[in-house]
């Protein structure tokens, strides 16, 4: 098995390879004295050494071509020819495997041999930028962008470190200065935004925002700074509508960091993710991107290859499961998942996918397991609670499976999905009274959500509880639903209503409409169902229950996350 310091490596250049950005707090080791420590001839006093870093945690062949590139480069000094593209190719070799200081020293010396060269600069700011030095990284994207003033992803980088440090008027000049080159640059537009969002020009946010979630509609981080700018206009109605989109689109799958801010396209890091070509670490990387561009033949050919290269990385295992799941190889996949909770039994989007597998085979209480521990694995999993708990609903467990939602509800309170969980739960426990209390609450929370007045209109009039009961209440809520919804549901709801306020006549119309919508969507047991209350409603008696037992609320759809591999490939020019 790999060892612990050689799979943090490796996450680190799946991470710069996947997303085009580089990893920068890869768990370096700290050097130890080495024998060659390598400075440029011309100026030795001048440069920092660049000594070969401690890299017995990486697989062989990595070790090998980190250690015949710092002899060439020993050689290339000792013949008095070395050059400011060798160390820099060097320092990019050094970041590639997220060997930080080493990268450093490489790159300035580099600079201090080629000052007239662009990319030394800005590799530098780069590795500043993404291991949190902002004070260095901005000189040193400044000094690159003097070099090459159009470069776009400089212009985008710049721009939101300078934002960062509260530099707007020097953030809004490079953001415009990208945009003029490159009017699709979406850091820019988002940039432009939030800078116009604080300064409560919320006509100017609204107009960058929309256009940036237009050319990337996947990105879910755009969507919460647009919506407080329509709140800002008074837009309340489209502002919720972001909100509820952005609920939906961050669901943490526990698979770590989902990358949903689009980037620009940068070749400089596109050359620099094509460094560490060696090894394990270069076959999981193209793996991922083989997957995220679709070419899943090459994808699970790669990982495959690594599972053979060591049968016991978790990593590896899951990586091959995710891959054959999203070409529809169930069994395969599934024997995969199984392997890789051998490994690790803690492993939380393992866990989480062999629990959907096994709802999907109808084994709820095998599920309810697996949830749990995906839960246990990752407590901020949004993901892992609702399908814990909706496999608990469905498998009778209401109470639980109301504390369950609360529990999620308490991380996120804005997951519209767990508020309407947590409601059905309560209501299928039994506990009209609290749930009465919950659905207020959650009409408060989310006012434009109809499914929340809906329910409790149904509870408000059928309640078998009287002290829920309450006609006048669910007589003002009817009228605000049917405004927004009118089918088959919301018709049974007004029969409800109609008969608690004693007008019969009423109750049996509407629910003869409901019913027959019911057999003409071939819904025949369901009518039948519906014909019993009918008969109620004929007799002057009104319904004692709101929601049937085999009702689909009880029953929730799992929630299915995205693949690991979802975000687009970052090589590809034009992508956001």
């Amino acid at each position: 098995m790999r060892s612990t310091r050689s799979l943090r490596v490796r996450t680190g250049v799946i991470s710069l390879c996947g997303a085009g950005l580089l990893a920068g707090a890869c768990g370096e080791v700290p050097s130890p004295p080495s024998a060659v420590d390598v400075a440029p001839a011309a100026d030795s006093e001048a440069a920092a050494p660049v000594t070969l870093p401690q890299i017995d945690g990486f697989e062989a062949d990595a070790q090998t071509q980190l250690r015949d590139a710092h002899l060439a480069l020993q050689v290339a000094i000792e013949a008095r020819t070395v050059t400011g593209d060798e160390f820099g190719r060097l320092g990019m070799l050094f970041a590639a495997y997220g060997l930080v200081d080493g990268a450093e020293a490489a790159y300035l010396n580099a600079r201090g041999l080629a000052p007239a060269e662009f990319r030394w600069d800005y590799y530098l700011g780069v590795l500043y930028d993404t291991t949190s030095r902002p004070e260095q990284a901005i000189p040193a994207l400044e000094r690159a962008l003097e070099l090459s003033p159009g470069y776009v992803p400089g212009l985008a980088r710049l721009g939101d470190l300078l934002a960062g440090q509260d530099r707007v008027a020097e953030a809004t000049r490079r953001y415009r200065d990208a945009l003029a080159q490159d009017p699709s640059c979406n850091p820019c537009l988002v940039g432009l935004g939030q800078i116009a969002l604080q300064d409560r020009d919320f006509e100017t946010a609204v107009e960058h925002l929309e256009r940036a979630l237009e050319l990337a509609p996947q990105a879910a981080t755009i969507r919460y700074p647009l919506a407080l700018a329509y709140r800002g206009l008074g837009e309340d109605a489209k502002a919720q509508a972001e909100l509820d989109a952005r609920a939906e689109a961050t669901l943490n799958t526990g698979m770590g960091r989902q990358i949903d801010r689009p980037g620009v396209f940068d070749p400089l890091l596109q050359e620099l993710e094509r460094m560490a070509v060696s090894g394990n670490v270069a076959i999981e990387a193209r793996g991922v991107m083989a997957a995220r561009e679709g070419r899943w033949a090459d994808a699970i050919s790669d990982f495959e290859t690594l599972v053979a290269s060591e049968p016991d990385n978790a990593v590896s295992r899951n990586l091959l499961a995710v891959a054959l799941l999203a070409t529809g190889d169930r069994d395969r996949a599934r024997h995969q998942f199984q392997e890789t909770l051998r490994i690790d039994p803690a492993h939380p989007r393992a866990n989480l996918q062999l629990g959907l597998l096994l709802v999907d085979d109808g084994q709820e209480q095998d599920a309810i397991i697996r949830f749990r521990a995906a839960v246990e694995a990752d407590p901020g999993a949004n993901m892992a609670y609702l399908n814990l708990a909706g496999a608990l609903l469905r498998n009778g467990d209401a109470g639980e499976a109301a504390d369950v939602y609360d529990a999620l509800l308490e991380l996120d309170p804005s997951n519209a999905p767990a508020r309407l969980g947590r409601a059905f739960a309560l209501i299928r426990a039994g506990r009209h009274a609290e749930a009465k209390i919950r659905l207020e609450e959650d009409i408060l929370a989310r006012p434009t959500e109809m499914a929340f007045p809906h329910t409790l209109t149904r509870l408000l009039a059928a309640s078998p509880d009287a002290s829920v009961r309450d006609a006048g209440r669910a007589a003002e809520l009817i009228q605000e639903v049917t405004r927004e919804l009118q089918n088959g549901q919301v018709a049974e709801t007004t029969a409800m209503v109609l008969a608690e306020v004693g007008s019969f006549d009423g109750a049996v119309r509407y629910q003869e409409i409901a019913i027959g919508l019911a057999a003409e969507a071939g819904m025949r047991e369901l009518a039948a169902e519906m014909r019993i209350t009918l008969a109620l409603y004929h007799g002057g008696q009104p319904s004692r229950v709101p929601f049937r037992p085999n009702d689909s609320v009880f029953f929730p759809a799992p929630f299915k996350p995205p693949g690991a591999f979802d975000e687009p490939p970052s090589g590809a020019p034009g992508q956001p």
